[in-house]
């Protein structure tokens, strides 16, 4: 089976590596694909002003090796992307793509686009615990510079034109998206319904054979 492509998008801080990792326990074959391996917007705030400013386009923000590799995992070849280990093709592969289907590259090789919508004060929260918390117990001196400069980078950026930016995304990825999902809710019932849209849209099934609807809806003996 050719891989099923499903995009996540949504604010960095929504929970898509989450949603991802949730979906792909149900399942024995998954490829993990993630924009950040190939192209990092960042929090320079020069950068993410000169993006706005020429006209906020997605389509401005090119991944040509992530294209490649996403039709060469379709064609059931394996790919090694920048930064990352190999990845080997799969009946499902799931796309971290903070613009959904929207960039018009990678929009052909996208079958299902699920958005994760999330108050930016709540993403903006995450993201700052995601960073804390990467500072592991007993980390020296440099590890906790580190975390503190890329919370100041963050804060930065947001305070700038990152807020604008992130809302703009957000605009771009929801207006094209086959399904918008709350990210308050529970990761499990967010692969829920992302896997039983899938279904709805010839994807691969579980790896127990059943749908989500059917899944837990035994009566009690």
């Amino acid at each position: 089976m050719m891989g099923f492509v499903v995009a996540i998008s949504g604010t960095s801080g929504a929970g898509k590596s989450s949603l991802m990792h949730a979906i792909a326990a149900r399942y024995s074959s998954v490829a993990l694909m993630h924009f950040d391996h190939y192209i990092v917007l960042g929090t320079d705030g020069g950068d993410i002003q000169g993006w706005l400013d020429a006209g906020a386009d997605p389509n401005l923000i090119e991944t040509p090796q992530l294209v490649m590799d996403l039709e060469a995992l379709k064609a059931g070849r394996p790919v090694i992307p920048p930064g990352g280990g190999q990845v080997d093709p799969a009946p499902l592969i799931l796309l971290e793509e903070p613009f959904g289907r929207y960039r018009s590259a990678i929009t052909s090789q996208i079958d299902l686009s699920v958005h994760l919508e999330l108050p930016h004060d709540i993403a903006l929260a995450r993201r700052s615990l995601r960073s804390v918390r990467a500072v592991a117990d007993g980390a020296g001196h440099h590890e906790h510079v580190h975390a503190l400069a890329d919370l100041m980078g963050q804060f930065a950026a947001y305070l700038g034109p990152g807020r604008e930016a992130y809302q703009l995304a957000e605009v771009f990825a929801r207006e094209v998206a086959d399904r918008v999902l709350d990210a308050m809710r529970p990761v499990d019932e967010l692969a829920g319904d992302s896997i039983a849209l899938m279904v709805e849209r010839n994807g691969p099934v579980p790896d127990d054979g059943s749908t989500p609807d059917e899944q837990g809806t035994e009566e009690p003996g």
